[in-house]
């Protein structure tokens, strides 16, 4: 309460900025943001309203994304119940757009906080704010979506003129010396090895024996199959621009003449494989057949083996089979591996698809539509949008069939930009302690849910004893021996993050109830952690 005898309102100013143009000023546009916030919040005295001094700034983030560093910051604070009000310059300064805002609404009404605009005069604790809000917001969106519209239409403009419009600089390429010219200039050091990378697959007609090569001839550079594949396809190299599937005359040099380009072409045609993958019988991995390649350029091949009456799967590097013991082989869990990769194209294709760059002249509802459908795709439907996969210690390179893209998403193949059909995504490995190159990819499966119920169990047995039942009356009552249930209760005793871990599916998959039981688990939760989760 206040000396007034009112509640008091504790009120907290948000600032946002789309653009980082002007943020290194002494008094940049979210210090007069904030100026104004708080001299409405001094306005408000009267009513109880007090300033919250933290500050939360977004500067050079776009107000079309919830994925802000201040924005989160200032929701945990909301969600502990550490504010009462936010109060923003305008109401775009919060969000673009109406599901955004319809989330956003929820969470604060649940949290018991609401916000206001400073220059549009109503706040959300009102249904008549909440009414104005919503038909703002309405206008808003549409603004933004216009706006996209027109960058999309000048990109389209301008790559027909041969512009070069922005994004990762080719290998071989730099960006135009002078500030005037909007296109590339071949790299005085570089534009020679873009020639030597078409010399030697002309030469060799193996990607496998080029990757070779070029980790002979440049150690740093360290290219996947996938990505030379790539380089070998870019019509940039002969002077040309790519828009989706158009391709128009740039205005920059090309570096390899167009009767090579051509030979290239047809040489890589004359060698891709024949499509596989359409037996159904095998699950899941027969969706991958002929698609997954290590870093040698060895393909991997599906095999299954029982273990305790169970079927397991797997991907071996071929000569594993063909040639026996080779510690450079690949050996992976097919089930770990298909889920990863589910996981990866899913989020890769539902961001590019969110920020309109694999389909940039879709409508917006038609983007919305294409992610929902996205989401309700099987494992066995996401893996067959896979074309290829390349493998490395530490990166997977994935390229997306166009085709099967377009007859799953309903994407028209004239809206697709073929840029962003294909990606690379960090990964992590382990190897195991046997002869065998034995390799898991880091990320979440399935939780092991009989250790789940073993660590519950264990605990159970915890409380019977405190609770001042004897080992003997335990035992007897669970048909288990002393000593099994001496080995089992040491579970009970696992660090809460170790237990969250278990229960998300995150640990290594050798984490198993043998493994915790079988040696003296560390009382120290650090140790544990240093132990079994790193």
């Amino acid at each position: 309460m206040n000396g007034l005898g009112r509640p008091s309102v504790r009120a907290v100013v948000y600032t946002r900025k789309s653009s980082e143009e002007g943020l290194d000023q002494e008094f940049n546009s979210l210090d007069a943001q904030y100026e104004a916030c708080t001299a409405y919040i001094a306005s408000q005295r009267h009513e109880g309203w007090k300033l919250v001094k933290q500050r939360f700034d977004d500067g050079g983030v776009s107000g079309g994304t919830m994925d802000r560093p201040a924005l989160k910051a200032l929701l945990d604070e909301v969600d502990k119940g550490l504010i009462d009000m936010i109060v923003v310059y305008k109401i775009d300064r919060l969000t673009r757009s109406l599901s955004d805002f319809a989330r956003l609404i929820e969470r604060l009404e649940k949290a018991g906080c609401s916000f206001v605009s400073v220059t549009q005069s109503f706040n959300t604790s009102s249904s008549m704010g909440r009414l104005t809000l919503n038909v703002l917001l309405s206008f808003a969106q549409f603004e933004r979506e216009v706006t996209a519209e027109r960058i999309r239409d000048k990109i389209a403009a301008s790559k027909k003129k041969g512009m070069w419009m922005g994004g990762m600089v080719p290998w071989g390429y730099q960006v135009h010396s002078d500030p005037k010219v909007q296109s590339l200039e071949p790299h005085p050091q570089n534009a020679p090895d873009i020639q030597r990378v078409f010399d030697l697959y002309e030469e060799l007609g193996c990607l496998s024996k080029l990757k070779r090569e070029v980790d002979q001839l440049w150690p740093n550079r360290s290219y996947s199959r996938g990505r030379l594949h790539n380089i070998l396809r870019n019509p940039i190299y002969i002077g040309k621009v790519r828009h989706k599937s158009d391709v128009y005359d740039g205005l920059h040099e090309a570096i390899i003449a167009q009767e090579q380009f051509d030979r290239v072409q047809q040489q890589m045609q004359l060698k891709s494989v024949i499509k596989r993958g359409t037996h159904h019988s095998r699950g899941p991995s027969a969706f991958l057949i002929g698609k997954v390649f290590d870093e040698t350029g060895d393909r991997l091949t599906p095999s299954k083996t029982r273990k305790n009456g169970r079927s397991i799967r797997y991907y071996y590097s071929n000569r594993l089979i063909t040639k026996g013991a080779d510690p450079t082989g690949w050996r992976l869990r097919a089930d770990m591996m298909e889920e990863a990769l589910q996981d990866m194209v899913k989020q890769r294709l539902g961001r590019r698809l969110h920020r309109m760059q694999i389909a940039p002249l879709m409508k917006p509802h038609d983007v919305n539509r294409a992610i929902q459908a996205l989401e309700r795709l099987s494992i066995d439907q996401v893996l067959r949008l896979i074309a290829r996969v390349d493998l490395s210690n530490s990166v997977l390179a994935i390229q997306i069939d166009h085709e099967a893209l377009v007859n799953h998403l309903g994407i028209n193949t004239d809206d697709l930009d073929h840029d962003y059909l294909s990606f690379e995504q960090p990964v992590a490995f382990q190897r195991r302690c046997n002869g065998t190159k034995m390799v898991w990819a880091s990320y979440k499966s399935e939780p092991n849910h009989a250790l789940i119920r073993a660590i519950v169990q264990s605990r159970s047995w915890v409380e019977k004893l405190k609770a001042g039942k004897s080992v003997s009356d335990i035992t007897a009552s669970e048909g288990i021996s002393e000593g099994r249930l001496w080995k089992r209760i040491r579970l009970a005793f696992l660090s809460p993050k170790l237990v969250t871990a278990i229960l998300d599916g995150t640990t290594n998959q050798e984490l198993t109830i043998n493994k915790l039981s079988g040696k003296d688990i560390p009382l120290n939760w650090e140790e544990q952690k240093a132990q079994f989760l790193c």
